[in-house]
């Protein structure tokens, strides 16, 4: 079966789940438009007691206008020490008959008076209230109150076991602008209560400004600040409005309010779970059987998407083994569709590139031998030539007996170079090799020049390439020793170094430019052969100064084993 067709019936049940989003969507609109209907209704709630507290507001203002413009407590507030007892009792007395009067006008509110003048007198409709103003600390806490055509209303507070609340306007002579004194109506919160307490199924708090709680069903909640709160901080910059809230994983319906003349929120908080109770059969309905769908769903998928994926893992397995290098792992071919048909295909491409890079290896280890060969052949026969031009001197001075050395020593010598089969040998066995090459040249040159080697233990035991040494030594002493007047010092130094093997050859000879040292046959070759057998990581340094000698330091891996 093609992977077309299994796609398809991969996709199929995906129709499933467009009916159940179809539902859920269907679900989701119900729920908004229950909440867009609750919100409407509960608005117009609180738009009801908004009414109803700017009523008690207005008409504690028309109370107060009526003291504002009352010339007999306009006058009591003028009394001072120097009045008479008499005028001071007859003057209360017309404040109470005034106050009197005003109450029996507004008996619905259930309020008591109270003046505060500014002369030090005062006066309360309570006989309860006598004596229990600090009028000193009432002025002062009454500074903010600075407009005097609108009423101040207080915090709830607890007031002889009852909670109460205050409103406050200053009183004003309207003729002089004098002011004359603070006029506080108190009210029982019973009186705010009753703004609401009739309506079912609503759970209202009225809030100061500041997010206090002054009336609440709950009186355990009065005097509860929520200032801090994200939900009251949220409504604080609207008239009106509602929004969801989120409190310990409960959603609420917040809906509030403003009373723009007392600067009061009416808030209500509603459960979301409350709200939508009515629709919880019918989710839980819908959401189980949408559970039930989406498991089918995910086994099908399952099921499906292993069939596909799996021969697609395997695939990926055999490519990640053929980066590391190993192009053995072929993929096993067990379908006729697509997939099947690219996994012979990968397997194909594999056992062609791993035929290429035998290919390519083999190719590259001749070039290499020929490379190796060639610069071999540079070599030998130009120290075959320096060495019997050497013999040929000895011979020309008839000293027979060393020219019988030198031959020996010349023999040891090509049958180390002309040894193909043994291309590495050890360290020790290249440091014999050039004793025997500077007995050679100690004929040719006498005491021309000594050579003082330096060589770790550990190193003689490595392996290195053959020959490699010799160029850079028979280089110190021809271009180096040879052309210096006087007697000369050659010093050969090996050592382990940063986990490699530093090898110097260093002479006090003339020295030469090292930019033209490195172009000549000596060590450009054994540059080469360090690169060819061991990378271009490995190679070599010449550093020279005319007149003062040259040194030669190359750097080789550490090999313990025979090549």
């Amino acid at each position: 079966m093609k992977i077309q067709n299994k796609l398809f019936m991969t996709i199929a049940p995906l129709f499933l789940i467009g009916i159940v989003l179809l539902t859920s969507i269907a679900y989701q609109v119900a729920e908004r438009s229950i909440v867009r209907q609750v919100r409407e209704s509960k608005q117009l709630i609180l738009q009801q007691v908004s009414e109803k507290l700017e009523a008690i507001n207005q008409n504690m203002l028309s109370v107060s206008n009526i003291y504002f413009l009352d010339s007999k407590i306009r006058d009591w507030l003028r009394n001072d020490d120097r009045s008479s007892e008499y005028e001071k009792y007859k003057s209360l007395a017309e404040v109470n008959d005034a106050v009197n009067q005003t109450g029996n006008y507004f008996k619905h509110l259930k309020y008591t008076t109270a003046f505060i003048g500014f002369n030090g007198i005062s006066y309360s409709s309570s006989a309860d209230e006598q004596g229990d103003y600090d009028f000193a600390q009432e002025l002062k806490m009454t500074r903010e109150i600075t407009d005097i055509n609108k009423m101040h209303w207080s915090d709830t507070y607890l007031h002889h076991g009852k909670y109460v609340f205050s409103a406050m306007r200053y009183l004003r002579d309207v003729y002089t602008g004098e002011d004359l004194g603070l006029l506080i109506l108190d009210f029982e919160e019973r009186v705010l209560f009753d703004a609401y307490k009739n309506l079912t199924g609503i759970n209202l708090m009225i809030m100061n400004a500041d997010g206090g709680v002054l009336s609440d069903r709950d009186q355990a909640m009065i005097g509860e600040s929520f200032g801090d709160d994200s939900f009251f901080r949220k409504l604080q910059p609207y008239e009106k409005g509602s929004f969801m809230m989120e409190d310990e994983g409960a959603k609420s319906l917040v809906t509030f309010r403003k009373v723009p003349s007392m600067n009061w929120y009416l808030v209500e908080r509603i459960p979301l779970s409350i709200l939508l109770k009515d629709m919880n059969n019918v989710r839980e309905l819908i959401f189980l059987s949408a559970f039930g769908i989406l498991i089918a769903l995910f086994a099908l998928t399952y099921y499906f998407s292993y069939r596909i994926s799996s021969p697609l893992k395997r695939l990926v397995r055999s490519m990640q083994q053929a980066q590391s290098g190993d192009f053995k792992m072929l993929v096993t071919v067990d379908r006729k569709d697509e997939i099947g048909i690219l996994m012979k295909k990968y397997n194909t491409m594999l056992m062609r590139i791993a035929q290429l890079l035998v290919e390519v290896q083999n190719e590259n280890e001749l070039k290499r031998k020929a490379e190796i060969q060639a610069l071999q052949s540079q070599i030998n026969p130009h120290f075959l030539y320096n060495t019997l031009n050497s013999i040929r001197w000895m011979a020309k001075i008839n000293n027979t007996g060393m020219v019988n050395k030198m031959i020996i020593s010349l023999v040891r010598l090509l049958r180390q170079s002309l040894s193909q089969g043994q291309e590495w040998i050890a360290f020790d066995e290249e440091l014999k090799f050039l004793e025997d090459y500077i007995l050679i040249q100690k004929v040719r040159y006498g005491d021309k020049f000594d050579v003082i080697f330096d060589i770790e233990e550990d190193v003689r035991a490595c392996m290195t390439v053959k020959l490699l040494i010799q160029p850079l030594l028979e280089n110190a002493i021809f271009h180096g020793i040879e052309p210096k007047d006087g007697n000369g010092m050659i010093r050969v130094e090996a050592r382990m170094q940063g986990g490699q093997i530093m090898v110097s050859i260093e002479d006090d000879g003339v020295g030469m430019d090292p930019d033209k040292g490195r172009n000549g046959l000596g060590i450009r070759s054994a540059e080469q052969r360090i690169k060819l057998h061991f990378g271009e990581k490995y190679g070599l340094k010449v550093d020279s100064r005319i007149g003062t000698g040259t040194r030669v330091t190359l750097w080789i891996p550490v090999i313990k084993e025979n090549r």
